[in-house]
């Protein structure tokens, strides 16, 4: 049974790390040093960093680059400031070092982040709790089959920009009444979705997305389609299970659920969504997300 003293304990250390956590909110995007969280407290280094760590369950310091990262992605997602701007707003010095810590805590980049329409928080204020992320953490759970899949290839429309959620639908359309054209296209009910582009050359969102089939070679693509063949990797393979509206669910907690906790993480090329006869549109539709990886260092 926990005594009197130990309760008062720790509720001491509870109102010492929300002092603490208040200077850092309310100097997030400034230079914020142990001396000057100790000053707020009056206890030493040690001790704070042992009772922050004790009742948060991460360091100081890792909290708050994910609360700055965190801002960072309430901006990208809610804002049409430039990724560049972004950086800059929440202290980074350059676009590409706040690419390098973006990517490391979301698995994605700055700007796959805001092409697929994520919106997500990984590092919350304490204290406060936010609905969406609670349904995120707790209402979809899928664990994904690890599997090897060989070398194939594809040819079909392209897109390239930063609206997806309007244009991609058109690109379907518009693939589907030219898709009689390929005249080499294998002999099996599956298209694929593919978003091939490296992380790196994604510009404020900007990324190219085929709508696909796969193919037995590339020679004689029909004029205005491309081709492009994707090298063996491993995936993990996700179920999304219902219409397309609540894709963006599925992909959220691919990224700001699974991957966290998982030994794997994103290669970042050649992902791709496979549709088959599963695929309807309706409530009981299912189609997979493929997504290479590799286990983390």
């Amino acid at each position: 049974m926990r005594t009197l003293k130990e309760s008062t304990m720790r509720e001491d250390y509870i109102d010492c790390v929300n002092s603490v956590i208040d200077y850092i909110e309310e100097n997030l995007f400034r230079s914020i040093t142990l001396e000057d969280l100790c000053s707020e407290i009056f206890y030493s280094p040690v001790h704070l960093q042992r009772i922050f760590y004790y009742t948060v369950g991460e360091t100081i310091g890792r909290y708050i680059k994910g609360r700055r990262l965190s801002e960072a992605a309430e901006r990208l997602a809610g804002t049409s400031m430039s990724i560049l701007e972004i950086a800059l707003q929440c202290g980074y010095d350059s676009q590409e070092s706040f690419t390098r810590a973006f990517k490391s805590r979301y698995c994605v980049t700055p700007g796959k982040y805001r092409r697929l329409g994520l919106h997500f928080t990984l590092t919350h204020r304490k204290r406060l709790t936010k609905k969406r992320i609670e349904r995120l953490m707790g209402g979809i759970n899928m664990e994904p089959k690890i599997v090897k899949r060989k070398a194939f290839k594809v040819v079909g429309l392209k897109y390239y920009g930063n609206d997806p959620k309007n244009n991609c639908p058109k690109l379907w359309q518009e693939f589907m009444k030219r898709i009689g054209e390929i005249r080499n296209a294998l002999p099996v009910m599956e298209s694929y979705g593919l978003m091939c582009t490296g992380e790196e050359d994604f510009v404020d969102g900007k990324f190219d997305y085929i709508a696909s089939v796969a193919v037995s070679d590339l020679d004689n693509i029909p004029e205005g389609m491309v081709g492009a063949e994707i090298p063996e990797a491993t995936y993990a393979v996700f179920t999304h299970k219902g219409r397309l509206d609540t894709l963006q669910e599925t992909y959220e907690y691919i990224y700001g659920n699974w991957f966290q906790n998982s030994e794997y993480e994103p290669i970042g090329l050649n992902e791709f969504e496979l549709y088959d006869d599963r695929f309807t549109g309706e409530e009981s539709s299912q189609f997979d997300i493929y997504i290479p990886l590799k286990k983390k260092a």
